[in-house]
């Protein structure tokens, strides 16, 4: 019997192949035959009478059933609607729908969304790479040697591993590693409610692939304010900034041109004459990293030619607060008051009076203060010492106009001063927007980066307004706080959970009254999420995956940092910053590694260098739950193969970029024995609950359930035994006291609650999972997420519903601060400018003056530019990467049919002369190397990469590599020290939020041509 991709027979003439069934016909289309499950009938029919060759053609369009589908993978925002054709159990043909609504008659509508990667994926599905029974490894970890399992043993197996783990060190060693894409929500959904009943860790998937904007948090309080695409086209200026859009946002990218025949003007500002140059007005190149210092230098410009608008930064941003010269910290309410005023309580000039007043707390509104933007004052504090006081712009300006005039930031970032003039101007004088995406953030000081790009966009008044803004990216909308606290189904469920959380939000109001709904939402996931033992990476990595060498190399960090890493690291820890967050701690080895969505091995930075000599050897099992055999399947010790897309219901990313929820139908059966991952986790839960029953073995535990921050919510004489008894000893004493709060925040949880609280009681099957996807598309209707027709029988029918407000629930939901109107695009922090609602940071304004001790240490209170550090060694070439065009991360990299569309292989793109200088050619092999490891691959030459520029696009499988060494293995994964920091305002972890990331562009490396 031949496998997925192979057919019979086809050694036949060409009568016979027009005899064939027309399921074999290779139409115009993307279609393609694959064959059927291993069980059914042979892929190529028994010859048909032939009659004509109209007919032959007529047969070709006809089908069984057809179905709406999308695509669960992350290639934000996603969310395609797509037809899929059915015949014989088979997808046999793919189309884009095309059928979303216009909104109101002066925009373009989304029509159609898809790609050459959507119009392919049954070709993936049906192709040799997929896995379609559980494997369990007989050779040694990479020697690629397997037998089949059948679920039974094969989940046995992982059951007892998760079990020992939970009894000899902990449940917090077992490790769930969830990636972004190639899952669809309810089924990641189910993955995090079994690492969360099971006590396990989870490590935060933005701390993993560094899709987390640092300076967008410092500045905001929050990175996920993203418009919906369709408000690119309403902009008079866009700036593709960190971005690549014809590469990265193929369904969206129409909207940038059709702004561009409206009138906008695009440019495109990168490195490279990246593609997305061909089609903008103007390109302006910057030297790699070098972009802090071109936006301060649009902002020197801003400020000298008088183009500031001081309205919106004196009402908006922190630009108007006081400072004290002498501490360089803001001037405070004890400071000033004296005590009894809260220690957040900050100050402006008044205009009007020459004195002090408060910044309002609860508004952005100034309430008859006139606050001073440039100015400097002596001011008496309650202790009747005199103080010098400055404002936050005051400073701002004297260092733009010492350090960055534009002939001065133009030999920092190499873009002319001119240039910079030219598009500081624009900027200022037009609606302007910045397509941003991730990879600013993955420079090491990427945060800079994004507060001088928000500064540019503060000076000149550019967001909150529809066609402004940085268009990043938002996930959120699924009603996911709901579900994860479900216990049961039903309305009463429904009740005591919400009914819970808005007590809580009223506990948390009693504390602070000035608290808006996204800081009590915020505040209430720091608390509360700790529960759900999700955690930042960088902590497990530092302790157990042999970062921590590679992290205290000085001279591949900041040149400027004051002491070692290590100290940092050490202050952090001994301050309680990351109270709770540190899991597994240093003393708790690492035991299970449970990985789904993802790749490890290939997507961590460093990772095949770094995760296979520390990380591995600690681990008694290594999972991988994916329907492809990836670099991390290969190293591991059980495969667990699930449905893929077209075989279960589902669906993508909630997300206003889009506004639209969209959906996928199981439209065949999954091939082989796979299953969705809802039942793998069900079935594992019930063999972890049946296999501790035969050992005799009736609950685990798990340490530091009881935080600082929630005991402080506890009564006062919890609070007092909390005190007297210690952390452990109090724990212990709730086990005993109070079970079923011990059992809620998993202190003490039996392996009977524990699948009870996975599977909420329904049955393990077809029918249990019908069920639970039924309700949670209840629970998005009920707190308005959709309307009262987005029933799953409608999405069946429709593919997707529009958004109709965002989840009161969900703090990420909050982050776009707007409303969601029927006839409009999502505009995101609308009602910050709108209706002065602050925002979630220490100052409650956006906010670019950071007086966090370790800041001022660093020289980056304020927005700053500082060169790349020369992670991997002192070498010439500066190695940069971004999205393939033709593959989305790695799932597509291997298939035979998108290959034929590219070269086929990985490529390093090199400028022409940079391949001359080492006597390489297009197409011929070299070495790229530097301290920390080296890698083989074929260059392509090309003259639009800067010289000293080498472009590698992601993400290539490591076994597609010589020797299986990628890219990736000569990425050491700096970290910014800076981002240990904690105990400061909105600088405190919660989820996807706030966390240290590595860092993966500009890495320096060498290059030599392959003999």
């Amino acid at each position: 019997m031949k496998g997925p991709g192979e057919m019979t027979g086809l050694n036949i003439t060409r009568r016979e192949f027009l005899k064939t069934s027309a399921v074999t016909v290779v139409g115009l289309t993307l279609s393609r035959l694959a064959p059927l499950r291993a069980e059914a009938a042979p892929a190529v029919e028994p010859p048909k009478p032939y009659e004509n060759w109209q007919k032959l053609m007529a047969e070709k369009w006809t089908w069984d059933s057809r179905h709406r589908v999308t695509h669960c993978v992350d290639c934000y925002p996603g969310n395609c609607s797509w037809t899929v054709y059915v015949k014989d159990g088979m997808v046999i043909r793919e189309e884009q729908t095309g059928h979303y609504p216009q909104l109101n008659p002066e925009m373009p509508d989304m029509n159609p969304r898809g790609c050459q990667k959507g119009a392919s994926f049954g070709n993936v599905m049906y192709a040799k790479e997929r896995i379609k029974y559980p494997l369990i490894r007989v050779g040694e970890r990479g020697q690629g040697k397997w037998r089949r399992a059948t679920w039974d043993e094969a989940l046995t197996m992982v059951a007892d591993a998760i079990i020992d783990a939970q009894q000899n060190v902990g449940p917090e060693s077992c490790i769930m590693e969830m990636g972004p894409g190639n899952i669809g929500i309810f089924q990641a959904e189910a993955a995090s409610r079994f690492a969360m009943s099971q006590g396990m860790t989870t490590l935060d998937v933005d701390g993993l692939i560094n899709d987390f904007n640092v300076g967008q948090y410092i500045t905001f309080g929050k990175f996920q304010q993203a418009s919906s695409v369709d408000d690119w086209f309403n902009a008079d200026v866009i700036l593709i900034w960190h971005k690549n859009p014809i590469y990265t946002r193929i369904p969206s990218y129409h909207f940038i041109s059709e702004a561009r025949y409206r009138g906008a003007t695009v440019v495109t500002i990168a490195p490279d004459a990246s593609p997305s140059t061909m089609h903008a007005d103007l390109y302006v190149p910057v030297d790699f990293g070098a972009d802090a210092a071109l936006a301060l230098g649009m902002a020197h410009v801003m400020i000298s030619e008088g183009l500031v608008n001081e309205e919106f930064v004196k009402e908006q941003t922190d630009l108007p607060l006081l400072v004290r010269t002498d501490t360089r910290k803001y001037l405070r309410g004890p400071e000033l008051e004296g005590e009894g005023v809260r220690e957040d309580q900050l100050y402006v000039l008044d205009a009007r009076t020459g004195k002090p007043a408060r910044a309002p707390l609860d508004t952005l509104r100034w309430q008859g203060i006139d606050p001073k933007l440039d100015a400097r004052a002596e001011v008496k504090l309650a202790n009747g010492e005199t103080v010098e006081v400055r404002t936050v712009f005051s400073l701002l300006r004297e260092r733009i106009e010492r350090d960055y005039t534009p002939e001065k930031a133009s030999k920092l970032c190499g873009t002319a001063p001119g240039v910079i003039r030219r598009l500081a101007r624009l900027v200022a004088t037009k609606k302007t927007m910045i397509i941003l995406g991730w990879n600013s953030a993955k420079y090491y000081h990427g945060d800079l980066i994004e507060r001088a790009q928000s500064l540019v966009l503060a000076l000149s008044g550019n967001w909150g307004r529809s066609g402004t803004g940085s268009a990043g990216w938002n996930e959120s909308g699924h009603a996911s706080h709901i579900s994860m606290a479900r216990e049961k189904h039903g309305d009463e469920e429904f009740e005591r959970i919400t009914k819970n959380h808005w007590n809580f939000i009223k506990l948390l109001r009693q504390r602070d009254p000035t608290l808006t709904d996204e800081q009590a939402a915020i505040e209430s996931e720091r608390i509360i999420g700790r529960l759900t033992s999700m955690v930042p990476p960088a902590f497990y990595w530092y302790h157990h995956a042999g970062y921590r060498e590679v992290w205290n190399k000085k001279e591949w960090g900041d040149p400027t940092m004051k002491r070692s890493f290590d100290e940092y690291v050490e202050e952090a820890k001994k301050k309680g910053w990351w109270e709770g967050l540190m899991r597994p701690g240093p003393d708790k080895p690492p035991q299970v590694l449970i990985g789904i969505a993802g790749s490890t091995l290939r997507r961590t930075r460093g990772g095949l260098n770094r995760l296979l000599k520390h990380l591995w050897p600690k681990l008694k099992l290594v999972v991988c739950v994916d329907p492809r055999m990836s670099t991390t399947c290969l190293y591991a010790d059980v495969v667990l193969p699930p449905a893929w897309f077209y075989e279960r219901e589902d669906f993508r990313f909630f997300t206003p970029t889009v506004s639209y929820n969209t959906f996928t139908d199981k439209a065949v059966e999954p091939v082989g024995d796979c299953i969705t991952e809802w039942e793998i986790f069900g079935r594992l839960s019930e063999k972890i609950r049946d296999r501790a029953r035969e050992r005799k073995i009736d609950s685990f535990r798990q340490e530091e359930r009881m935080t600082s921050d929630l005991v402080a919510l506890l009564p006062g004489y919890m609070r007092a035994l909390h005190r007297i008894m210690g952390k452990a000893l109090f724990e212990r004493a709730v086990s005993v006291v109070l079970p079923g709060m011990a059992r809620r925040l998993g202190i003490k949880r039996t392996y009977e609650d524990a699948h009870d609280l996975f599977t909420r009681k329904l049955p393990v099957n077809r029918e249990g999972y019908l069920e639970a996807l039924k309700v949670w598309i209840d629970d998005q209707r009920r707190i308005g997420l959709y309307d009262q027709s987005a029933t799953l029988e409608d999405y069946k029918e429709k593919g997707f519903h529009r958004m109709t407000g965002l989840d009161p629930y969900d703090p990420v939901s909050l982050n776009t601060s707007c409303d969601i109107e029927p006839d409009k695009p999502v505009v995101a922090l609308q009602w910050h400018v709108r209706d002065k609602v602050p925002y979630p940071t220490y100052s409650r304004r956006a906010q670019f003056y950071i007086d966090h001790d370790w800041f001022l240490e660093a020289g980056e209170e304020l927005p700053v530019f500082k060169p790349n550090p020369k992670m991997g060694g002192d070498y010439p070439f500066r190695m940069t990467s971004g999205h393939l065009r033709w593959s989305i991360h790695s799932i597509w990299v291997v298939n035979k049919l998108i290959q034929y569309t590219h070269r086929g292989r990985p490529g390093l793109f090199v400028n022409p002369k940079d391949a001359e200088r080492i006597g390489a050619k297009d197409g011929d092999l070299v070495e790229v190397y530097n301290d920390f490891d080296r890698f083989q691959v074929h260059i392509i030459t090309a003259p639009s990469v800067r010289p000293g520029q080498v472009v590698i696009y992601h993400a290539w499988e490591p076994y597609q590599f010589p020797n299986w060494r990628s890219y990736d293995a000569a990425i050491p994964g700096m970290v910014k020290y800076l981002h240990f920091a904690g105990g400061y305002g909105h600088l405190r972890y919660w989820r996807w939020n706030w966390q240290p990331v590595q860092a993966d562009r500009a890495v320096a490396v060498g290059m030599r041509k392959v003999a």
